[in-house]
This record gives structure tokens, sequence and C-alpha cells, in this order.
């Protein structure tokens, strides 16, 4: 028995003794108490009542006698039932977290903020999902749009889709229908940041009732706002694409 398997029994939810006693059994394959008290280093006074839960969760194989003895579970056996039990115990948890509720509803915060990757890719095919008529995409980053190229194009048969560019020939080979940003369009478009601050824009997105999801990067951190639908961002929203049409 090794360190390393006690410790990879703990993190499937086992404690000290329990991954000892289990582990031991697994090398020992029939054994009594006292020879698992011996080989595992459990202390004696705790040996039967690690093997009692044990053998009450499935893991453990009692053979009555004189004085009796153990076998362990077959570790295939062992560790399904750890991860049916794992996963009984995340729905669970996902159905209570689904049922909360507050007595007042609160509104959703106009903005916030995300700053990892998995969220943020998450959150721009969520969006993708969810936009039923209309998208303007403010694109600094051609590579953003050769990674989305496929989503994007069979969202325009969808939706109506305005994709803004500063400079269409770094866009080249690039099959949407891309606008070239000029007077204050083309100021939405340009790399602004505060003074003192490092930040690379990579793309606005506004959908449907002005939702937004802006992406940018601060040195090696990839960060996303999330703007909600507001009054504002609509009108914000269509008068872009007014002018964009006009």
């Amino acid at each position: 028995m090794t360190d390393e398997i006690v410790l990879q029994l703990r993190t499937l939810g086992l404690n000290e003794y329990e991954s000892r006693v289990y582990a031991t059994l697994v090398g020992l394959k029939r054994a009594t108490a006292r020879e698992i008290h011996e080989a595992s280093k459990v202390p004696r006074g705790r040996i039967y009542e690690v093997l009692h839960d044990l053998a009450q969760r499935g893991f453990v194989g009692v053979e009555d006698g004189s004085p009796a003895r153990y076998h362990a579970a077959d570790a295939d056996e062992v560790i399904d039932h750890i991860r049916d039990e794992y996963l009984a115990s995340l729905e669970k948890t996902r159905s209570a977290l689904k049922s909360l509720s507050t007595t007042v509803p609160l509104p959703p915060p106009p903005f916030y903020m995300l700053r990892s990757d998995w969220a943020i890719e998450n959150q721009l095919q969520s969006v993708f999902r969810r936009v039923k008529e209309r998208m303007v995409l403010i694109c600094q980053d051609p590579s953003f749009l050769r990674k989305n190229l496929k989503v994007l194009k069979a969202l325009r048969k969808k939706i109506d889709l305005y994709v803004l560019v500063r400079d269409r020939k770094a866009f080249s080979g690039i099959d949407l229908p891309l606008v070239e940003g000029k007077g204050i369009v083309a100021d939405l478009l340009a790399r602004q940041t505060p003074p003192g601050v490092h930040a690379e824009q990579e793309c606005s997105i506004l959908i449907d009732n002005g939702e937004l999801l802006a992406i940018g990067s601060s040195g090696a951190e990839r960060f996303a706002v999330i703007g909600s639908e507001t009054p504002i961002m609509r009108y914000f929203l269509l008068s872009l694409i007014e002018h964009l049409e006009r």
C-alpha cells in the first residue's frame, strides 16, 4: 500500500482510516480484523468501526466465523458506486440551487465581469444560441472571426448580422458581410484605453434588445464584460444599426 493510493481514495470521499483499510484489503484479498490492523496501521480500537462502516457502504464483505474474515469488494464496483453517489449528489445540489428564491426578486446587475477563459467561451456560445433577431459584432481581432466563422455564417442565415471592422484589409479572406467603420463608428473600433491601462480589445457583441458581451485582454489575462438589456443599451444598438443602414 502506498501513500499515493490512500490519497487517491481520500479524494473519492473515503477518510484516512477507510482508505488505508480498503487499500490493505485489496492487497490481502481476505483477512481478519487483527491482520488488517497490523498491515494498515489503523489503531486497533478503530478497526472494527471502520470495517463496519465500509461494510455498510458495500466496500467490504464479511464472512462469519471465529474470527470473522473480511474481503474487499471488487475495485471496479467500488469506483462505479462512488461515481454514482457523486453524480447523484451533484444532481441533488443542482435541484436545490434551482429551487432557491428570494422573497423580493432582485434585478440582475447591469454589468459584471468574467475572468476565466472557460466562463468567457461558455458565455460567448450562449450569446450565439440566444440571439433571435439581430447582432452587431464590433471586431478588432481577425482571429476572433476566423475562430467563430462557422457559427457566424450559420447565424447570418437566421438573423440580421452586422460585422464592423476598422480596416477591411486586415480581415481579408473572411467570408462575412464586413462593414468598415467610418466617422463615429470608426471611433468605436479604435483601440483606446484609459491612460495607464494596458488592454487590448478583441470584440464587442450587441444582440436583440441591447445585451452586451465585450471581450478583451490585459497582458496574459483575458476578460469579458457582460451587460444586461437596458433602455440605454437598446437605444445604442438600434441607433448603431440605423447609422449603418443609412
